[in-house]
């Protein structure tokens, strides 16, 4: 199997190149794909089997790449506030 995509989500694709499947952080499912060739002369039961297979490692995989929370942006300082200087009365 062969993975390839970024931190959020991970494509992996079957050893035989007939299914290939992208999965985000959450194991959700977001992309399928088959070779042309993907049902020909594969019974149902073996490319359910190498469907499941290929989902359940891209859920791992984009699992493992999941980038670490968020640190909020520091906060700046407060300015200080200017006083108000009244105007001296002679």
């Amino acid at each position: 199997m062969t993975m390839a995509g970024n931190t959020a989500s991970a494509t992996v694709t079957s050893r035989d190149g007939l299914v290939r499947a992208t999965v985000d952080s959450t194991g959700t499912l977001t992309g399928l794909e088959f070779a042309p060739t993907a049902f020909d002369g594969n019974d149902p039961a073996s490319l359910a089997r190498t469907v499941l297979d290929v989902v359940r490692q891209g859920a791992a995989r984009a699992q493992q790449h999941e980038p670490p929370a968020a640190t909020p942006p520091p906060v700046p300082p407060r300015p200080t506030p200017r006083r108000n200087r009244h105007a001296r009365q002679v």
